[in-house]
């Protein structure tokens, strides 16, 4: 079926990589985080994926929200993509969605009511994969089309898990491959070979399910899902939380096939070159690694994997119930990462 346009062209940047710069947003959000009330287990200071609010000894709830231009031009993914990365969030706290509520900005006028029921389609598709009920939603004209979701799941309070927690000893594990936002750069250049294209795709509407009920059986200490601030802001972020460094391998980091040559190319997205320009300030070991894969561990990752910290005793297991699942590193103590909480230390 052919579509009257490419949804790609219709926005500036897409997917993850049109989320606001981290530095920008903590500049922005800095003096916003007030007093808490003592069942808000997870709020905004901690820079984590979702929300937490406990309502019973026994139960709590877990909200986000999260919404995108078009990473892509078919429909059908679009919707699948940035319903699976909605869902992500709740994945990365240890929680199981129930319901969602569409986020629906579009100019119904220009582009039609069957092309955004095909979004709304694909959304449906992966909704209904992850046991998430499609309760209702928001919508609003606008010329570039917008689409995600906020999503309500559950969790026991006391298996909640965040950004916080990570051990010097943990071992790192990512649990998707990167390089999606450079693939979407070069899909919205048209330069993308169509196999490369279509792997990337499989691999932002996969969901993150799995992972998540196996790092918690796991005993995880901290975990994150790893979107538009790239491997090392979201890396970063749990270090500083945390307290602690962390040391990665670059040569153990999973890729999406491709990538390191459209990296050459000049694919790369104004995101992930704004994520290496902060990922500067607070990485060591830069110059000991190949150029592509600096980039790549900075690329804005649309739907990626999640980042899992989880005791060395736990791996063997770990690795069993999520065969892709890749160890890329482990966490230190502060001061064997240049001095301070959450710098990150390359290697080749």
């Amino acid at each position: 079926m052919t579509d009257p346009v490419r949804l790609t062209t219709l926005s500036a940047a897409g997917g993850c990589s049109a989320k606001i710069g981290q530095a920008d947003l903590a500049a922005v959000l800095g003096g916003l985080v007030g007093p808490a009330p003592a069942d808000l287990l997870v709020g905004a200071g901690s820079g984590d994926d979702a929300a937490v609010y406990r309502l019973a000894p026994d139960l709590a709830v877990v909200a986000t929200c999260d919404f995108f231009p078009p990473p892509v031009d078919d429909p059908e993914d679009y919707g699948a993509i940035a319903t699976a990365n909605a869902l992500s969030d709740v994945y990365a706290m240890g929680g199981e969605p129930l319901l969602l509520l569409n986020l629906v900005g579009f100019d119904l006028a220009a582009l039609g009511a069957p092309l955004l029921g095909r979004i709304l389609d694909g959304g449906a598709a992966i909704a209904a994969e992850a046991g998430c009920a499609v309760a209702g939603g928001h919508s609003i004209r606008s010329a570039e089309p917008l689409f995600g979701c906020a999503v309500v799941g559950r969790v026991h309070p006391d298996r909640v898990v965040t950004n916080v927690g990570a051990r010097p000893g943990d071992r790192l594990y990512l649990t998707k491959p990167l390089g999606t936002g450079v693939v979407l750069s070069a899909h919205k250049l048209q330069v993308v070979p169509a196999p490369v294209l279509a792997a990337a795709v499989a691999s932002m509407r996969r969901l993150n399910r799995v992972a998540a009920a196996a790092m918690v059986d796991a005993g995880v200490h901290a975990a994150t899902d790893v979107t538009g601030f790239g491997l090392l802001g979201h890396a970063h972020r749990l270090a500083l939380e945390s307290g602690v460094g962390l040391r990665l391998r670059v040569g153990a980091l999973p890729l999406l096939p491709g990538v390191r040559e459209l990296v050459a190319a000049g694919c790369l997205p104004g995101g992930s070159r704004r994520n290496q320009e902060l990922a500067a300030g607070f990485t060591e070991g830069v110059a000991s690694v190949p150029g592509d894969l600096w980039a790549l561990a900075c690329d804005a990752q649309t739907s990626g994997g999640l980042l899992v910290a989880l005791p060395a005793e736990a791996g063997a297991a770990w690795r069993a119930a999520v065969p892709g699942a890749v160890e890329i590193g482990e966490v230190v103590a502060a001061d064997a990462a240049a001095g301070a909480a959450g710098r990150v230390a390359l290697a080749p």
